[in-house]
């Protein structure tokens, strides 16, 4: 019975005592108001602003730079294209069916190897403007790298993108070329019209 009165006696005072907390009490600290501060934007200092100016000019300097060398690989690339074709266009003159089949293939594995050559060239200009921007982003204050390294690799992956795309097209235009029937028979009252001259 001391026990069981024991027992009531000590359930009511820890009743009372609990619910006589207050209300911080029963989050688990008593701190918790004092140690919620609400967060500030922090703005970035002059030098900070002056470092991003920078960067950004030579960001443009460097796509502008990227354009050229691109358009230059692409320029080189049509122009070797064109000598392949044109050869290959002599031979379809001379309208010998075995010679037209053997430069045909030879048509299809050059360009596929020129536009091979092609995407190398350009990721080589892309790894080179990684290299320099990468660089000029080590070199700024740190509450910008974070930024600049995400917005440099997104550049990067839509440049990877759009050269993957053309070389899709590249080798879709092959595949087309390859199917191409280029040297066609004459039709049979085309042939006795040109005999009887």
């Amino acid at each position: 019975m001391k026990n069981t009165v024991l027992t009531i006696l000590s359930l009511c005072l820890f009743a009372f005592v609990g619910f006589g907390q207050d209300e911080e009490a029963s989050t688990g600290s008593l701190i918790s108001d004092i140690m919620s501060v609400a967060p500030v934007t922090k703005e970035l200092d002059e030098t900070t602003m002056e470092a991003d100016a920078e960067y950004e000019a030579e960001l443009e300097e460097q796509k502008t730079k990227v354009e050229e060398l691109l358009a230059k690989n692409g320029d080189k690339f049509k122009s070797d294209v064109g000598e392949v074709i044109e050869k290959f266009n002599k031979v379809l003159a001379k309208g010998i069916e075995q010679d037209v089949r053997s430069e045909k293939k030879k048509v299809g594995t050059a360009v596929h190897s020129l536009s091979m050559g092609l995407l190398q060239s350009k990721k080589k200009v892309l790894m080179e403007f990684n290299t320099n921007m990468t660089q000029s982003i080590r070199k700024l204050p740190r509450v910008l790298v974070v930024e600049k390294e995400d917005a440099l690799k997104e550049i990067i992956k839509d440049y990877t993108a759009k050269f993957e795309e053309e070389l899709a097209a590249n080798k879709e235009v092959i595949k087309v070329f390859k199917e191409t029937e280029h040297l066609l028979d004459q039709p049979e009252g085309e042939k006795t019209e040109t005999e009887d001259q």
